[in-house]
Parts: C-alpha cells; structure tokens; sequence
C-alpha cells in the first residue's frame, strides 16, 4: 500500500473533484466509504458533486466557526533559507515560503495486481489507518478530526484506492498534528498491510526507499525538452563523480565541471566545516516560450540517503587529513563561483584492465562477514557509483545501467548512527569509475558487453547478501531488474531496438539476448549456455528460410524485428523489470486452489516442452532433407516456437506497416488546468 499525503488550503475543491467525474472521466461511482459519526450518518453512500459540497462545508466547520475562518499558516524554514541563499530578502523569503495549509488530503493505492476491494473492507482501512495516524480516538481524551474517505474507482495503472480527506482544525480549535506526516502514513501504512493481508512493500521493511518522481517534475523536463527530470539527472552526476573523485576537494570540481551549481551547508556556527550540500543543474529554456525556467536546488539526502556528504565521506574512502579537509574547504568555498575548468585525468586502465578489477572486487565483497551491514553499505554504495559513471557516459537518459545504480543505492542505505570509520574496501575500484565515466564509445562490442557482465556480478554478490540477511523480497527484485538490464544491453549491442515490436521465437535475436542474460544471471556453466544458444540460433535462422516461401506468412528482418506480421504473430517489446509477484493473499485464494493451479501449470508446461521439440525436430529433419519440406504444409510448431501471447501494456503494430514507430519509455501526463484540479484548490503535488 503507497500512502501519498499532501497539505492545501481549499477542502472544497478537493471534495468536488474526489465526487466529479475526474480530468478524464475516470472516476466512477464515487462513495464515501468512512468518516466521523456525522459524515457518516448523513452521507454515507453515493456522493455527488453538490453533496460533496456540502460535506465541505461541515468539515471545514471548526475552523469557520472556532477560528473565524483564520487560514492555518505553515512555514517552511528550508524553502526559506533557499530563497535567502539565492539573494531575497529574509522579509520577502519567509513570506514566499508560508502558505495557508488547513486541508489534509491522504490517498491508500493498492498495486495492480492486488485487486480490488470491497467499499467494506476500504471503510475498515480507512478508520484503523486514521487511527494509527493519531487523528481519531486518541486515548487522552482529544476530539476527533472531521474527515471522510472517498472510494471512485481504480488508478490509471489499474490499482484500487481511497482519498481521505480531513480539515486540520478540531472541533474545539485545537490543530491536528501535522509533524513528519507522511513518514507518519508510511509506517501506518506498514501497520496495515501485515493486519489485512496486503503486499508488503520490501523497500518499507528495510527502509531501502527512494522518493518518487512529482508530476511537476516531470511537467519541467517536458516544458524544456530534456529526457529526464532534473533530480535524476543530478542523482546519476553527483553519483558518478564520487566513485571518480579521489578527494573531497576533486568531488567538488568534478561537479563543477559537469555544469552543476554547488552550494555547501556550513555547521552553524561558521563556515570552516561542510556538513551538506545541495545542487542543482543549470537553468533551461521552455521550447514553447523561449522563456528561461527556474531550476530548482536539490539537497544531496534528497536525491538518495547514501549521497548526503557524511555518506559518501563514510563509502567513498577519501583521506582524512589537515590538508585535504582545508584544500576541501577552499573547494567548497568557491563552488558558487564560475567552473574551474580543471580536466578529469585520462582513464588509467584498458577494458580488460576494468573487467580484471571488477572480478577481484566481486570476489572481495564475498569475503564480507554477511552480518557487516556497514561494510556491506559501503561496499553497494561504491558498486552503485561503478554503474552511475557508465551511465553517465553512455545513457542520454536514465536507462538500464542507471536503474541498476538505484536498485544497489537503496540496499547500500544505511542510518547514521551504523556508519563506522574504519578504512574502506575497495578504494582500487575509483580508476575502474574513472575509465567507466571517460571511456570511448568506439570499444568493441564484445569487450563492452563483457565489461557491464562483470559489473553485473558485483551487482549479484550484493544480492546474494541481501539473500543470506532474510531480505529476499529485495533480492529477488535487484535480481530481476539485472536479468532485464542485462537483457536491453545484450539486446542494443547486437542491433536490437527493444521498444520496437519484436519475435520472441527460440533462437531469435532477442531470444538470444535474453538467453545470455538469463546465463549471467542465474550463473550457469557459460561455454554449455553459449553453446545451446548457438545451436538454437542456427535452428531459427533455417526456419526463416522455410518460411521466406510460405504465401501469407510474417516477415522479420535479421534483427528479429516484426516487419510484417502473418497469422499466429504477436509482437513483443521489452518492459521495465519490476518487483517479484507476491504471493496470494490468504483472504482471496486457499493453499488447495494454489497447489492445484501449480500442477496444472507444470503439466501445461510439460506438454508445450514435447511440441516444441517435435515441431523443432521436424523443421531440422525438412532442413537436411529439402525434399521432403513441403512449404505449403502447415508448421504446427510455430506458436509453440514463441510466437504467443502479446504485451498488455503495448498496443500491436499496423500489419501492413514496414517501420513500426518506436514506443517512448516515459510519457509524462500534461501540466492540469482548470477548476478543482491540482494546484487550482490549493494542494501540493
């Protein structure tokens, strides 16, 4: 369950949109599903937008009666500070940083895959989470908040959930406790997922989590054309340029030199001790109006726990010395000033160099004592910036080797008070960063490929750390996102575009891909993988002979792409590696039906295994012999030989269309307008 809570001044509109029809008519039979004792006494059931109205008014009652219909004003003293550093007056700033702030608006969403649930057991959730939350029937006696919950169909992704919406004030003016709420509903919202029965977030468990992207974010990389927003932007930089930097004071060059704007946080007190920084990447063009946009500063524990300044201090080994901590100093003071110009040094080591490194470095993380977590911490932190500098030298935009960079940095987060200062392992690896950051992209295929499975086994050594500390659900999700990044860069260095349609046919070119990354993955004998692949290849390219001739069939072309499809093809396209399946829930499926499904899924298994090799056995048998290959006569094998079922989440390409249009991997939605949607009633998004 993904609590997402958020502070604004305008309940009315709120309510009114939560009852409307939604910005796409995608709400649908809206109900208040719990409440307090009058909401739900008086409009419990189908609500509409005049109702929802009305519910307004009532629960902005207190305010407008107890405190005249004061607003509730909020400052934020971070916002503030910002705006001071950027040269506002401390008048001017504090009155641009407080808002009125007297609605709370809370929304529970299942995954996709959870199903729906009944408007019976949402009431249930919704009052057990208010409950936790502190907002009704507290035990000293303190009035409960006026609120209701709202229930109005699934998500555009096809997740069940509610809105809670409430006001701050009590019945007797006293205000609700806004403190750190939304870390409030994430461990409410683990309360409740072991009470009824939900998916249970591992990133919850293990507090390996990492802040979502907003929607204006992705508004501003839309409005100035970039293909990615500018915290992950930053995040991939401020990453790489650890792993390279060989001090503290070449970290702070190095970020000047890609362009980033660099402001230090001093101890109070002075400014002879950095303890903090933020970034931000260096203003942009609206394409539309031409019209400079306004770059927003990101603290460094804003982008990742493990890239605030005492982590990467903890993980990246820098020398602790008088005089390194004054060159640091002079780095940080001057970094609000023009770049210096200071060139990166040339990559010492070749690939075959890295690759050596990267194996030893894969064998030493194996001798860590699997109940060091701090050193383990370190040693992902160090294994993430690895894949953050090849991103940042070879992805336009965050791709497979940055997804890897995300998945080890959220098992490298550690809480402060685990950190130990003792010498870090692993400190050889900074020249393997820096060739990985400054590398051609004229290398040989081959060696590139063998260089990011190298860095794949660094990747599996954390995960089977995470394995052996009972966080499996993690392991199992770094695990699977490795097969998928592995597969896309097996795939784009044999000429496959994943994201146009595409066979999946044994022995294909993208079966092949996904077959050797399958190999490295779950580290099978790799000469017998090879080996297999090959034969299975040879086999797929005498079947496209075969069928070159039949009247009606599909074509693909030497990539595998579907160029034009015949009966019985379906098109695939490669989609982003995503958490394991949980198991079903107890409430919704017996141990019996499981174990029944289980069996017949292994015999279904089983059948499709013997026609695949009698279909494969009869092609290779007409292939010998080409007089006995009749053309004309139907292939039975052709659907078991990976021609199947289609990505849900694609459409299919036009039949007769020979250059299928290539599908982006973001679409952002548009900036909202209009009455009672987004910022138009006051709320954060």
């Amino acid at each position: 369950m993904m609590p997402n809570a958020v502070k604004g001044k305008d309940l009315g509109g709120l309510l009114r949109y939560l009852a409307g029809p939604g910005r796409a008519n995608e709400h649908t039979d809206p109900q208040v599903v719990a409440g307090d004792l009058v909401t739900m006494a008086v409009y419990a059931g189908a609500i509409d937008v005049p109702r929802a109205t009305e519910l307004a008014r009532y629960l902005d009652s207190p305010r407008q009666t107890v405190l005249r219909g004061a607003p509730v004003l909020s400052t934020s003293y971070g916002k503030a500070r910002a705006l001071m550093a950027e040269g506002m007056s401390r008048k001017e700033a504090f009155e641009e940083a407080t808002k009125d702030e007297n609605a709370w608006h809370c929304s529970l969403s299942l995954a996709p895959r959870e199903g729906r649930l009944s408007t019976e057991k949402w009431g249930q959730i919704a009052r057990r989470f208010m409950r936790e939350m502190g907002y009704i029937e507290r035990e000293d006696g303190v009035p409960d908040v006026r609120w209701t919950a709202i229930h109005h169909g699934l998500t555009k992704q096809g997740g069940d959930h509610i809105h809670i919406a409430m006001s701050v004030v009590r019945p007797d003016g006293a205000l609700a406790d806004m403190y750190r709420d939304r870390p409030r509903a994430q461990a409410a919202a683990g309360v409740l997922e072991h009470e009824f029965g939900l998916e249970v977030l591992a990133s919850r468990e293990d507090r390996s989590t990492e802040q979502a992207t907003r929607p204006h974010e992705r508004a501003h990389a839309m409005r100035v054309g970039a293909p990615e927003t500018d915290r992950e932007a930053l995040r991939r930089r401020v990453r790489a340029a650890a792993a390279v930097a060989e001090s503290e004071a070449e970290f702070v060059r190095a970020l000047r030199e890609e362009g980033l704007m660099v402001r230090p946080h001093y101890v109070t007190g002075g400014t002879e001790e950095v303890d903090g920084f933020a970034v931000r990447m260096p203003a942009q063009k609206n394409l539309e109006t031409g019209a400079w946009e306004k770059p927003v500063w990101s603290g460094a524990g804003k982008l990742s726990k493990d890239l605030t300044l005492p982590a990467i201090r903890d993980w990246a080994g820098w020398a602790d010395s008088e005089e390194s901590r004054e060159a640091a100093l002079a780095e940080w003071n001057q970094a609000m000033t023009t770049r210096s110009g200071r060139a990166l040094r040339p990559a010492l080591l070749d690939q075959r160099a890295a690759i050596d490194q990267l194996t030893r470095w894969s064998a030493a993380m194996r001798e860590i004592p699997v109940g060091d977590r701090a050193a383990w911490a370190r040693a992902a932190s160090q294994t993430a910036g690895l894949f953050a500098a090849a991103s940042v030298r070879t992805e336009t935009r965050p791709g497979p080797l940055d997804a890897l960079s995300r998945q080890l940095a959220r098992a490298a987060q550690l809480p402060a008070h685990q950190r130990r200062p003792h010498g870090v392992p692993g400190n050889g690896l900074r020249s393997v960063a820096r060739m990985l950051r400054t590398a051609h992209t004229q290398s040989r295929r081959d060696e590139t490929v063998e260089l990011v499975i190298a860095l794949t086994e660094c990747l599996l050594a954390v995960a089977d750390m995470l394995a052996a500390t009972k966080r499996a659900e993690t392991a199992a999700a770094m695990t699977a996102q490795a097969q998928r990044a592995l597969t896309e860069i097996h795939m784009r260095a044999a000429g496959i575009d994943p994201n146009r349609p595409h066979t999946r046919a044994p022995g294909s070119p993208p079966w092949v891909a996904a077959a050797q990354a399958e190999a490295v993955v779950t580290r099978v004998d790799r000469a017998a993988a090879e080996a297999h692949i090959e034969d299975m290849s040879r086999t797929w390219a005498t079947q496209q002979v075969a069928l070159a001739g039949r009247a009606g069939a599909g074509r693909v072309d030497e990539f595998g792409h579907i160029v034009k499809r015949g009966p019985g093809y379906k098109a695939y396209r490669l989609r982003p590696a995503g958490p394991p399946v949980p198991p079903a829930n107890s409430e919704r499926e017996t141990q019996r039906e499981r174990d029944r499904r289980a069996v017949e899924a292994a015999v279904e298994a089983a059948r499709e295994a013997e026609e695949r090799e009698k279909a494969l056995a009869r092609l290779r048998e007409g292939s010998r012999e080409p007089g006995r290959f009749d053309p004309s006569r139907p292939l039975s094998g052709l659907q078991d030989l990976g021609y199947g079922e289609e990505a849900e989440e694609f459409e299919t390409p036009d039949p007769e269309s020979s250059t299928p249009k290539p599908q982006t991997s973001i679409t952002p939605p548009p900036p909202t307008r209009g009455r009672g949607r987004g910022r138009d009633h006051g709320f954060e998004r």
